[in-house]
């Protein structure tokens, strides 16, 4: 990510979300165990739709325009993509 600072993977959505938060205090946030958060954030498991919605809202909230069309077309695309991904 230093190129960007947007997330490219499941891994780098959760570890920038996540922020300064310990895994524990992040885990307790998304209501997961703490060892599936450390397997989400290594790529080691696939995140549910759930956990990527709310790691999505907590970065786009942290942006300076988080209501911008542009910015509300990339969350929509990326839910889009988990669901197919579930699939």
């Amino acid at each position: 990510m230093a190129e960007s600072r947007f997330p490219r993977s499941q891994k780098e959505l959760i570890k920038l979300a996540r922020g300064a938060a310990t895994q524990r205090e992040f885990a307790m946030r998304l209501k997961v165990d703490k060892s599936c958060l450390s397997r989400y954030e290594s790529g080691k498991l696939g995140a549910p739709v759930r956990v990527i919605d709310e790691c999505l809202k907590i970065v786009a909230n942290g942006l300076v325009e988080p209501n911008s069309p542009s910015i509300a077309s990339a969350l929509e695309h990326a839910r889009m993509t988990v669901k197919c991904l579930e699939q």
